[in-house]
C-alpha cells in the first residue's frame, strides 16, 4: 500500500492549524451565552446547511460506510440512507412548536413540557449520549492519524482531541459553525468529488467498474434485514431528538432556514454515502482480500489518489470526524451549564456563563480523550450512546411536539422508567445489544400513554413565533422560564 508522503502530512497539519486559527478569529463574535452556545441564532441557509451536514457526517458514517461498501457493496446505502432519511424527518419536526422556542437545549424544552425534574433527568441522558458519541469521534481521529503518520493510536487520539477542544473553547459555537463550513468544503472536494472519480479511473473507467464489481456487491439487500432494522433503531430516534442536532437547529436565523437547511443537509448526506460506496466497491475490485476492511477508506485513499490529493482526502476524513466531535463536546457543555448550573443559578452574568461553559468544555473534552484511550471501540461507545437517547428521550419528546395537551407526570415517569430499563438491559445483555433500545422505547411508550390517559391534570403549551411561551394561557418569563410543572395546581 502506498504510504503518505511528507507533503500529504503537511497538508493535514496545515488543516488542523487552520481550525485553531478559525477558533481564534471567531472569538471576537462571542459576547453572550447565546453567541457561545447557538452562534447568536444568526446563521443563514447555506452556512446552516453546511454546518448541519458536517455535524451529522462523522467517523462512524465515513469509516463505517466505506467498510460496509467493501464488504457488502451497495447494501451499505442503508447506513447513510437511514441517516439521511432521519435528518429529513428532522426537517419536518422543525415545523413543530419546539423550533420556535428561544431555548438553548432540547432538555430545556423538555422541562417546559414536563417540569424541572424531567429537565434535569433528560439533561443527564443527553449528556451521556453526546459524551459517548464524542468518544467515538476521538477514537476515529486517532485511527486516521495512526494510518497517516504512523504514530501510536494513543498519541493520535490525544493530538486530535486537543485540536478540537482548542477551537471549541476559544470560539464556541461560532467557531464550530465556521470550522464546519470549512470542513464541509474539504469533505465535498475530497470525498464526494476527487476520490470517487480517481477510484473509478483506477479500475479502468465506469464500464470496467460495472463489469468487474462482484455480483454480490450489486445487491441492495446484501446487508441483511436484521442489520437494517438495527440501524433504524440505532440512528432514527437519536437524530430526531438529540441535543447535537437540535443545537444546530437553534443556530438558524429563523425556523424556515432551519427546515430548508436540514432538508438540504439530508440530500448531501445521501450523496456522501453514494460516494463512499463507489470508493468501497472500487477497492474490492483491485484488492479483493484486504486484511483489515476497517481501513478500507484509508487504503482506498492511498491506492487511488496521487501525492497531495490523498492529503486533501484524509483531511476530509478528519473533517468529517472533527465536525461531529466538536458538536458533541459543545452540546455536552451547553446542557451541563444551561440545564444543571444556570437552572439553579439564573442570575449568572453573560461573562460568567461563557467562562463556566468553557471550563465545562475543557473537562468534557479531556474526559472524552481519556475514555477514548480506555475504550478504543467505536461500536461499543455508539451502542451505549444511542441506547440512552433513543430508549429514554424519543417517545416523550416527540409526543410533546404532537399532542395538544401533555401530562408532566407522564413525561417524567416514562423518562425514569425507560432509563432504568436501558441500564438493566445494558448490564443483562451487554453494551452492544439492541435490546436496551427496543425495551427502553417500549417501556417509555407504555408508561407515557397509560399515565397520559389517567392524568386529569394536563396542561397546554403554546409557543409563538417570537419564542414566547404560554402554559395554560399564562405567559412564561423569558429569563426565568418557569417550568410547565410549576404551573400545575
Amino acid at each position: 500500500m502506498t504510504q503518505f508522503t511528507t507533503f500529504d502530512t503537511i497538508i493535514v497539519i496545515c488543516y488542523m492549524i487552520v481550525l485553531v486559527c478559525v477558533g481564534i478569529w471567531t472569538a471576537k463574535k462571542t459576547k453572550t451565552t447565546e453567541d457561545f452556545m447557538v452562534a447568536g441564532r444568526n446563521i443563514g441557509i447555506w452556512r446552516f446547511t453546511a454546518a448541519m451536514a458536517a455535524c451529522v457526517i462523522g467517523g462512524s458514517l465515513t469509516m463505517g460506510s466505506s467498510t460496509l461498501a467493501y464488504n457488502f457493496g451497495i447494501g451499505a446505502i442503508w447506513l447513510g440512507g437511514i441517516c439521511a432519511v432521519s435528518i429529513f424527518l428532522m426537517s419536518l419536526f422543525l415545523r413543530t412548536k419546539l423550533a420556535d422556542m428561544r431555548i438553548l437545549s432540547a432538555a430545556e424544552g423538555f422541562g417546559i413540557f414536563y417540569g424541572p425534574y424531567a429537565r434535569v433527568l433528560s439533561a443527564l441522558v443527553m449528556m451521556i449520549y453526546m459524551f459517548m458519541v464524542g468518544v467515538v469521534q476521538v477514537v476515529a481521529v486517532g485511527t486516521i492519524m495512526n494510518v497517516m503518520f504512523g504514530w501510536s493510536t494513543q498519541v493520535s487520539m490525544l493530538i486530535g482531541g486537543v485540536v478540537v477542544l482548542a477551537y471549541i473553547v476559544i470560539g464556541g459555537m461560532w467557531a464550530v459553525t465556521y470550522t464546519d463550513i470549512f470542513q464541509f468544503l474539504i469533505m465535498t472536494a475530497g470525498v464526494i468529488i476527487l476520490c470517487p472519480i480517481l477510484a473509478i479511473y483506477g479500475v479502468g473507467g465506469f464500464g470496467a467498474f460495472i463489469e468487474q464489481a462482484p455480483a454480490t456487491h450489486l445487491d441492495i439487500t446484501s446487508l441483511g434485514g436484521a442489520k437494517i432494522v438495527a440501524y433504524i433503531l440505532l440512528y432514527t430516534p437519536g437524530f430526531l431528538v438529540g441535543q447535537d442536532i437540535w443545537q444546530r437547529a437553534f443556530t438558524a436565523k429563523n425556523p424556515k432556514t432551519a427546515r430548508r437547511g436540514t432538508a438540504l443537509a439530508a440530500l448531501y448526506i445521501f450523496l456522501y454515502t453514494v460516494a463512499l460506496i463507489i470508493i468501497g466497491i472500487c477497492l474490492v475490485i483491485v484488492m479483493p482480500n484486504l486484511e483489515n476492511p476497517d481501513l478500507a477508506f484509508a487504503t482506498a485513499t492511498t491506492s487511488f489518489t496521487p501525492i497531495g490529493v490523498r492529503g486533501v482526502i484524509m483531511a476530509a476524513a478528519m473533517a468529517a470526524v472533527m465536525s461531529t466531535a466538536s458538536s458533541e463536546i459543545m452540546g455536552t457543555a451547553t446542557v451541563a451549564f444551561n440545564d444543571l448550573i444556570k437552572n439553579g443559578k439564573p442570575d449568572l452574568s453573560e461573562k460568567q456563563g461563557i467562562m463556566i461553559t468553557r471550563v465545562i468544555a475543557v473537562i468534557v473534552g479531556l474526559l472524552a480523550i481519556v475514555c477514548a484511550l480506555w475504550i478504543q471501540s467505536v461500536l461499543v461507545a455508539l451502542d451505549v450512546a444511542y441506547a440512552f437517547i433513543s430508549g429514554c428521550i424519543f417517545v416523550p419528546l416527540v409526543f410533546a411536539f404532537l399532542l395538544k395537551k401533555v401530562s408532566a407526570k407522564a413525561g417524567l415517569l416514562s423518562l425514569l422508567g425507560s432509563f432504568v430499563t436501558v441500564v438493566i438491559f445494558l448490564v443483562k445483555d451487554g453494551l452492544t445489544a439492541t435490546t436496551p433500545i427496543m425495551f427502553g422505547i417500549l417501556v417509555s411508550a407504555v408508561i407515557f400513554f397509560i399515565v397520559t390517559a389517567i392524568d386529569r391534570n394536563k396542561h397546554e403549551v403554546n409557543i409563538l413565533e417570537d419564542g414566547t411561551v404560554y402554559v395554560d394561557g399564562v405567559k412564561q418569563e423569558v429569563k426565568k422560564r418557569k417550568s410547565a410543572m410549576a404551573m400545575e395546581k
